[in-house]
């Protein structure tokens, strides 16, 4: 459908252009393409809900670099995937079909997943095509499909053999609104309003000692004491033993992680009450009291207060604060704002039970993972040191293994007779071990299923990030890559906010090793997050309130809506702002109108007819400020600074080209002397540039532009459609998004310092006139004769190629570079005079 229009209109414009590029393939990956492979490891949404204006924030910023890396000649292949197993796809699977997972039957409740997965990814197919995202929907890949799961399930097993994966009973974190086991990489430190509780101990000779606590219910679980051995005040303490308010006596010892100056200095080790206690009873040789259940509630034990049985941990510490009070053990309650550990997908606060779970050995490989930092490279460079704090600061295994129902199975077997595993063959997989009926026989003891013993399933699957961590091989592998068929590890560039280095970061270099002795990627950019409001990042769960990118990209367009998005620093959180919103609309509608005027006197240029002589100055000096922009940008988007790079492009638009520049050129253009080639071979390739080097950041206009030709039976239109145009016609390469970018004219003869500091005088002189002139007249007509411009005989030499698209401009009848000696000088009322400043000032202060 071609478009006719004096106006842009955005609203069909880029339905346009999105249907056209997905039916031509405009950005289908070839592996036989000549270029240098580019390959981006793009973060697969997870579909947990509705997408957001974060994902249109991070996706929009790595879309522009591979589109930078494609204009550049590279054969980029930047794949669209979607992370759907594990807790978030099953949440939302309950919300949206009303379902219990733990009430419901396994494979019925696997099937509705599969449903919600399919509505929700072709969802998110939409909104990214109509925000104008250029990536290969071939090369798509989902995190639960058959042949996903059997990579992860096979690498399960390759680790577990290999004794890198091991099982075993251990205190977790655990959430009990999820009921699962987290790893420590899903646990946010929020600030919470908390209250210190302080509760007597007695000692034998029934004096008090107040200790204070925030988790008063865990008093059952109390096993020991402890203090600081260099605090003064409860030395006589160590060794000795205390009774608990619930007559229980335990005894002190002394410890220099306890803190004298928080609480009364005198701290209960409960199991488990946090990280510092798991350590306590490890070292000390102290004996386990579990008081939760692996549901997240209060088990049904002799310690445990009768009213606290099978309560959750909220209303349990409401029964024991009151049981406490009522026996004079609570003294004193003071409120206080604390840090405390919730899982990063409820906020929900954590607990530690111990349970049988798998793990991977992470804390025996934290040297390598120190070492292949150093082997990436960093976008921003500051990223590293988060990776390194992470990685130095870890102190749990990682904990692989989820007590959920959808997700990739673990793939193993337990013999009821043994105990021993029993594992698939590598062709059984993918495998459901929870749902399979296959008979099996124990190595060890050959006892088959069926008979007395046989074999029980595991029924864990496997944290998600164990599947995320494995997109470099899922790319590697897919069916599509033709001659890069497992020949694409390591891939060029992974973009990712900086949440998540903690996560999927470290896993995925821990994969890297483990199975290629390799880290991914070459590059990796970090992005930071799009914020609503101070320090609330918008997110499925905290949503984004009115500010729906789909709704925004329909009253603003999806190319300003982009625009907003590219403001950020690399790495950097970014408040929205609707006020950028309409810079990004008007920069979309200057780039349509100067476009139309580029047009409109191009209709009779043919630029492949060469100039038949040296290019007028001002031309020159255009064409070299675009390939300079083109230059500086260029080095900016090498190094992932999308936000640089945009604003380069923004002052060399705004200022050189439409303010300056085409001002300037219109007498030239609107007359038929001999220096009218010269103004449209420049305005030929200076425009053709701009659309290339905007075309990263807003797709849409710069294709609409490349195919536009003026509508010659309406004056003042312009027609756009796939199959016309006039840069279209001339550069013959199918979309805007397929030809190279800039690269300096050779018609440039002129010295380049020439150049620069001609541009720069040029634009003083004006900048004098304008001011000049609007202090005398409002209106269009000049009220000077005569412009005499007082300069150095060096700036005379300079300026002299510039003075006739200087005199057209301010339209006076004659223009004078004279010799900066004002006495030489008779003002009247009909001359200007311009006085440039001294040449020891820098052309950036000129301006």
């Amino acid at each position: 459908m071609a478009g006719t229009a004096e106006k842009y209109d955005h609203k069909t414009r880029e339905p346009y252009w999105q249907a056209w590029w997905k039916k031509e393939g405009i950005f289908r990956f070839d592996p036989n393409h000549p270029g240098s492979l580019y390959s981006i490891d793009t973060p697969p949404p997870t579909i947990s809900g509705n997408l957001h204006l974060g994902h249109a924030f991070s996706y929009s910023q790595a879309e522009a670099v591979a589109s930078y890396f494609r204009m550049k000649g590279y054969n980029v292949r930047y794949p669209f995937g979607l992370d759907n197993n594990g807790l978030p796809t099953e949440k939302l699977t309950e919300k949206e079909e009303g379902l219990d997972a733990s009430q419901t039957e396994l494979a019925s409740f696997q099937q509705a997943c599969f449903r919600v997965i399919e509505k929700f990814a072709e969802q998110y197919r939409r909104f990214f095509e109509r925000l104008g995202f250029r990536w290969d929907l071939n090369l798509e890949y989902s995190t639960i499909s058959p042949e996903v799961q059997r990579l992860s399930q096979s690498v399960f097993l390759k680790l577990l053999n290999e004794g890198k994966i091991y099982r075993k009973k251990s205190p977790i974190l655990f959430c009990p609104v999820c009921r699962t086991s987290v790893a420590q990489a899903e646990v946010d430190h929020k600030e919470l309003q908390g209250v210190f509780y302080d509760l007597v101990f007695k000692t034998q000779e029934g004096q008090n000692v107040l200790i204070a606590t925030t988790r008063p219910e865990l008093l059952p679980a109390c096993v020991a004491v402890f203090v600081n051995p260099s605090d003064a005040r409860y030395k006589g303490l160590i060794s000795k033993q205390l009774e608990t308010p619930l007559g229980k006596r335990v005894q002190v010892f002394a410890d220099e992680r306890v803190l004298p100056e928080k609480g009364t200095g005198v701290v209960m080790c409960c199991t488990y009450g946090d990280v510092t206690d798991v350590y306590w009873v490890k070292v000390y040789g102290l004996q386990e009291n579990i008081i939760l259940s692996e549901r997240g509630v209060f088990a049904e034990s002799a310690d445990v207060p009768l009213e606290m049985r099978g309560k959750s941990v909220e209303e349990g510490r409401k029964i024991l604060v009151d049981l406490l009070k009522k026996s004079g053990a609570l003294v004193s309650e003071k409120p206080i704002a604390h840090e405390v550990g919730v899982h990063e997908r409820c906020g929900t606060p954590v607990e530690i039970i111990p349970t049988e779970q798998w793990f991977v050995g992470i804390l025996d490989f934290k040297d390598q993972l120190i070492e292949a930092a150093d082997k990436i490279n960093w976008y921003p460079s500051h990223m590293k040191k988060r990776y390194l704090d992470w990685i130095q600061g870890l102190s749990w295994d990682w904990c692989i293994s989820r007590g959920r129902f959808f997700g990739i199975p673990i793939p193993v077997f337990y013999c009821r007779n043994c105990k021993g595993l029993v594992l698939p063959q590598e062709n059984e997989l993918p495998i459901d071990p929870r749902l399979d009926k296959t008979p099996r026989s124990c190595e060890k003891c050959k006892v088959e299923f069926g008979c007395d013993f046989g074999v029980d399933p595991e029924a864990s699957v496997l944290d998600t990030w164990f599947t995320s961590a494995l997109t470099p091989q899922i790319n590697d592998q897919h069916p599509l890559n033709g001659r890069y068929l497992s020949k694409i590890y390591p891939m060029s560039m992974r973009p990712h906010a900086h949440d998540i280095i903690r996560t999927w970061s470290t896993y995925t270099i821990l994969m890297g090793l483990f199975l290629h002795n390799e880290v991914p990627w070459r590059d990796l950019m970090i992005s930071g997050h799009v914020l609503a409001k101070k320090g609330e990042k918008i997110s499925k769960k905290s949503g984004g309130g009115k500010l729906s990118p789909l709704e925004l990209a329909e009253e603003y367009s999806a190319d300003a809506l982009r625009f907003v998005f590219f403001g950020a620093g690399l790495g950097k959180d970014v408040y929205f702002d609707e006020e950028d919103l309409q810079r990004g609309r008007k920069l979309v509608v200057k780039i349509f109108n100067a476009g139309r005027f580029v047009l409109q006197n191009l209709r009779d240029f043919d630029p492949q007819v060469r100039p038949s002589s040296q290019l007028e100055a001002l031309d020159q000096w255009i064409l070299f400020k675009t390939a300079e922009t083109a230059a500086r940008m260029a080095e900016q988007l090498e190094a992932y600074e999308y936000g640089k790079a945009r604003q380069i492009f923004e002052e060399f638009f705004w200022r050189d080209f439409c303010d300056n520049y085409l001002e300037l050129v219109k007498g030239r253009v609107y007359s038929q002397a001999q220096s009218r080639h010269s103004a449209q071979y420049a305005l030929y390739h200076a425009y053709l540039s701009i659309l290339k080097m905007i075309a990263p950041f807003l797709p849409h206009v710069s294709e609409e532009m490349y195919h536009c030709e003026v509508d010659e039976s309406c004056e003042g239109r312009l027609l756009s459609s796939h199959d016309k145009g006039y840069f279209f016609k001339f550069e013959q390469r199918p979309s805007i998004h397929l030809t190279p970018w800039p690269s300096e004219v050779p018609e440039i003869s002129l010295a380049k310092n020439m150049l620069e500091l001609g541009g720069v005088l040029t634009l003083r002189v004006v900048r004098e006139f304008r001011v000049a002139k609007t202090q005398v007249v409002k209106g269009e007509r000049s009220p000077f004769t005569e412009m005499l411009v007082l300069c150095s005989d060096e700036e005379k030499k300079i300026l002299e190629p510039f003075t006739q698209d200087i005199k057209n401009f301010s339209k006076v009848e004659s223009l004078r570079l004279v010799n900066n000696d004002t006495t030489q000088v008779c003002q009247n009322n009909n001359q200007l005079v311009v006085l440039l400043l001294s040449k020891e000032e820098e052309p950036a202060k000129q301006l």
